[in-house]
């Protein structure tokens, strides 16, 4: 364990002027704001790996039971994280520089009320794979099954798709996080180029908060990561236009639009599917690939999990209008219609079979990485053999599950409004999900569709979902734990009716995780009950409760947030943020989950951890 990094941030951070916290500026007019964030965290686990009854395989030289190397083999006091993550921010106000327009004929109907500009990076690394415990590294050197990309899946049948290389997506990471023109002309304002777009509750676990993409690689977003770091900026222009300003029972009223063309950016999370990662879920946590008892397949057949990526055109183009306004001077109302991708991808093994004539095979190695050489092969081309650097190598054909996100629907309407009867803000708002993908397990895994002669043919099952949330806020005192600050209470009650398993009790939808100690295919490669996956009941529900204080003059700011699902899942966020001084912030937090099925929060729940950050902020 290297948590040494930690106390070499801190040791740093000290170091640097510790003035009050004030912002930056590079001329003297304070137009143009430098700030800037950065931080380093580390995760140590509490507890050991639950999800090891997967983990044992037949080895098929000695008969005997043996621990496949790439399963997930963490114990309590290993480290899931070492992150050091950076983010400055540029923001310049252009307006003074824009006077000139007004005595420009023409120009001056379009000169700016006011103009800004904002850039902001992102980008992090983590050792985890470098110097941190080592069965990390070990899981990602026994890593067999081929995991990739494509738009064309075309290529992955001979192994031409883009390849993932996994300790560079979860190591290490850079982007532009915002980069943007803000415009605004009387009723009029325009933001252009890559930002994020929030249209939905949001709190810690991101469910109606859909316009934009998450990060999916720390798991859930909002409970092992901040929702705002999580959420994924697109290439977007966006406009605002004033309505109304007053008309009888309305005032403020506005519509929003925003674009993302296509064309530009087809931006989607990637899956967390790698298998042995700190993050990577708790099912499968073996190698389907070595799952099967063999380094390559007998019939020549390797597993390749492929992400469908969206193509670049305007056919995949996301886009959004709102309306909203407030009504009666208390309601904040607002409703809207978006395309989107599901935050979820929706797997589906698919034809033409890894064993039809017609698909050629392809030399490869035992991760199914294409090879020009492969020595020591039998007459023809058969057998294994090996690369001239060792690994093992055969022609094989692959076994293909594609991982889709298709557009869909969502109608959406929020209203909050202050109550004096139970003296709070009450927010509610509903989406509905029109024709989203879903997962039954006979209709999208059916390994039968890749044996020829069967006749089956997978595909995506679709179905209609309401999802809403009813929150309450309010300030409260409770003079013996605070007897100088109020405490702020925020809950919520969040849900999801699949509507379309309501009107047809014969479709058994289900979440696509494996039930532990369930298979999912049996001999000869048949199709195991539906029933050994995770229910998705009609009706799903959770409540979220977080409670926050500040001591010492706001020094201290403790936050405790807990998520419990009735049908058995639990979570847990206890920690606090202490102000060493006004630019460095020291956090501490423990996380916990549990729960009696595996699905939703609790795909984690053997992934107990406390959490320390250091942070320096100049602002």
């Amino acid at each position: 364990m290297r948590a040494w990094t930690v106390w070499w941030a801190l040791g740093l951070a000290t170091l640097l002027r510790a003035d009050p916290a004030r912002a930056y500026f590079l001329d003297k007019d304070g137009n143009f704001d430098v700030r800037g964030r950065v931080y380093n965290q580390v995760a140590i686990l509490t507890e050991n790996a639950a999800e090891q009854e997967n983990c044992r395989v037949t080895d098929p030289s000695t008969g005997k039971i043996v621990v496949t190397p790439a399963c997930l083999q963490f114990a309590s006091g290993d480290i899931a994280q070492e992150r050091t993550f950076w983010n400055p921010e540029l923001d310049a106000k252009l307006t003074p520089y824009m006077g000139w327009m007004n005595g420009v004929s023409g120009l001056s109907l379009i000169s700016p009320d006011d103009l800004k500009f904002r850039f902001a990076w992102w980008g992090y690394y983590d050792g985890v794979f470098d110097y941190t415990n080592p069965e990390w590294a070990a899981a990602l050197r026994a890593q067999q099954v081929r995991l990739s990309e494509t738009s064309n899946t075309q290529q992955s049948f001979v192994f031409q798709d883009h390849s993932k290389n996994v300790r560079s997506i979860l190591g290490h990471d850079n982007r532009i996080n915002e980069l943007y023109l803000d415009y605004t002309k009387d009723r009029f304002f325009f933001r252009v180029g890559r930002q994020a777009i929030s249209w939905g509750e949001s709190d810690t676990i991101a469910l109606l908060d859909i316009s934009n993409p998450f990060d999916l690689r720390m798991g859930a977003p909002g409970f092992f990561q901040d929702v705002d770091e999580a959420r994924m900026p697109l290439w977007t222009l966006r406009s605002t236009i004033k309505l109304v300003d007053n008309w009888r029972a309305l005032s403020g009223v506005f519509t929003d639009l925003y674009l993302v063309p296509g064309t530009i950016d087809s931006t989607v999370p990637v899956n967390p599917t790698w298998f042995g990662m700190p993050y990577s879920g708790a099912q499968p946590t073996e190698d389907p690939q070595v799952a099967q008892a063999s380094v390559i397949n007998p019939v020549g057949g390797h597993v390749a999990i492929v992400d469908r990526l969206p193509k670049s055109e305007w056919s995949e183009s996301r886009w959004g209008a709102r309306l909203g306004g407030l009504v009666a001077r208390d309601y904040t109302v607002s409703t809207w219609y978006i395309r989107t991708y599901p935050e979820q991808p929706t797997p589906l093994i698919t034809s033409p079979s890894f064993l039809e004539l017609t698909s050629k095979k392809t030399l490869i190695d035992d991760r199914g990485n294409r090879v020009p050489v492969c020595n020591g092969l039998g007459a023809g081309g058969t057998g294994i053999g090996h690369t001239p650097s060792g690994r093992q190598c055969t022609f094989a054909r692959p076994s293909v599950t594609e991982l889709f996100r298709r557009l869909e629907s969502v109608f959406g309407a929020a209203a909050t409004w202050y109550s004096p009867l139970v003296g709070g803000v009450i927010r509610s708002e509903a989406e509905y999900f029109l024709d989203e993908d879903s997962f039954i397990p006979h209709m999208n895994l059916n390994p039968q569709a890749q044996v020829p002669g069967t006749g089956v043919v997978n595909h995506i099952p679709q179905a209609d979902y309401l999802r809403w949330t009813l929150g309450y806020d309010r300030f409260f005192f409770f003079r013996p734990l605070n007897p100088t600050n109020s405490f702020t209470l925020v809950g919520s009650w969040n849900g999801q009716w699949n509507v379309t398993a309501s009107r047809n009790p014969n479709l058994n939808f289900r979440n696509p995780l494996v039930k532990p100690g369930k298979a999912v295919v049996g001999p000869l490669g048949q199709q195991q009950p539906d029933s050994n996956w995770e229910d998705q009941h009609v009706i799903e529900h959770f409540f979220q409760i977080a409670l926050q204080t500040d001591y010492l003059h706001g020094k201290l700011e403790p936050r405790i947030v807990t998520i419990l699902d009735p049908s058995g899942i639990f979570g847990l966020q206890a920690g606090a943020v202490y102000r060493l001084t006004d630019n460095i912030l020291l956090s501490p937090n423990f996380l916990s989950v549990a729960g009696t099925r595996r699905t939703g929060l609790a795909t984690f729940r053997d992934r107990d951890q406390f959490q320390l950050r250091v942070t320096y902020q100049l602002n």
